[in-house]
């Protein structure tokens, strides 16, 4: 932590570098997705845990808000009890694990490749049709 403080984990197994076609598969068998970021602009692996139908736990920050409010549960990521509370009440909780990783599966669609492809084009469309115009 950034006072030094730090924290076993004995059941966790680093499983470094993973080849991409995997990662899917790693993130589907995870319980809870956690991420305690304080700064995040998008968060690739929140989405891949998303698109795994791994429920989601965030820290309550504005780009997480934005982008799964409604399809994840929010801790204040200043306070480790919140933090735990929310680990805690979907451990003990198989059906709103399986309703949260359903949402978050859901939500994960709005970002697909073909979808950011198709809204990209319309932006290059109308820069182009603007520029025709101003000519």
């Amino acid at each position: 932590g950034p006072d030094g403080q730090h924290v076993g984990f004995s059941h966790a197994v680093p499983v470094g570098p993973v080849p991409h076609e995997e990662v899917r598969s790693l993130m589907a068998r995870a319980g809870i997705f956690v991420s305690p970021s304080l700064y995040e602009p998008f968060g690739l692996a929140t989405l891949e845990a998303a698109m795994s139908a791994t429920p989601l736990v965030l820290a309550d920050i504005s780009t997480y808000r934005e982008l799964w409010d409604g399809a994840a549960l929010f801790y204040n990521a200043r306070d480790p009890g919140d933090l735990a509370s929310c680990i805690n009440g979907l451990c003990s909780d198989a059906q709103r694990r399986r309703e949260l990783g359903e949402a978050a599966a859901r939500r994960s669609r709005r970002f697909s490749l073909a979808r950011q492809a198709t809204a990209m084009r319309g932006v290059y469309d109308k820069a182009a049709l603007a520029t025709m115009a101003d000519s």
